[in-house]
């Protein structure tokens, strides 16, 4: 057999014919398939993105509500509170207008019926006055029979109770001949 020798230089370029279409369709359908997917990966992407960042302002809005919604509640449970503690006072109120509304009435009924009684008791002074005048001179001269009767009686009391102290003195100096004592004072007179 014969040597086969190869130059060791750069062996010469062969001719081979190019790749047939339906290759290089295939690599430019894969190239447009890949930068669609990557195309659909970024976009996917930035939405997981925006959705993320709404479900946080949504979750951040959420307990901003759920805050408010306690808020608002412990507002209307004080407004409730205050409506009763109003409604109580404005029952007792009216409670209290109602009894002086009455007590008016009854010392409007009072005045009335004092008014009256003042009229009687002033047309039974008139009488009285008249009377009086005529009453007066007899009532005068039986006042001073009465006092002089009572000075009469008190002048014979005061010698009953002298004569009394008197006995007394005596029986006492006839029991203890010596006295205890300062003697006891005399009765005033008359």
């Amino acid at each position: 057999m014969e040597p086969d020798y190869e130059s060791p230089l750069a062996p010469e370029p062969r001719m081979t014919s190019p790749a047939p279409l339906w290759v290089w369709i295939l690599v430019v359908a894969l190239g447009a398939l890949t930068v669609y997917a990557g195309y659909t990966a970024l976009s996917a992407r930035q939405l997981y993105l925006e959705g993320e960042t709404a479900r946080l302002d949504l979750s951040q809005q959420r307990d901003r509500l759920k805050a408010n919604v306690a808020d608002l509640a412990r507002q209307i449970e004080q407004a409730n509170k205050s409506r009763d503690d109003v409604e109580s006072a404005l029952k007792q109120q009216r409670a209290n207008t109602e009894a002086a509304t009455a007590q008016i009435g009854d010392l409007q009924k009072q005045v009335g019926d004092l008014q009256q009684k003042t009229g009687e008791a002033e047309r039974a002074r008139d009488a009285a006055v008249a009377g009086a005048a005529a009453t007066e001179a007899s009532a005068k001269e039986a006042a001073l029979r009465e006092v002089t009767t009572l000075k009469t009686q008190l002048a014979a009391t005061q010698k009953k109770l002298n004569q009394a102290l008197a006995d007394l003195k005596r029986e006492r100096e006839q029991v203890s001949p010596a006295p205890v004592g300062p003697p006891p004072a005399g009765p005033p007179g008359p």
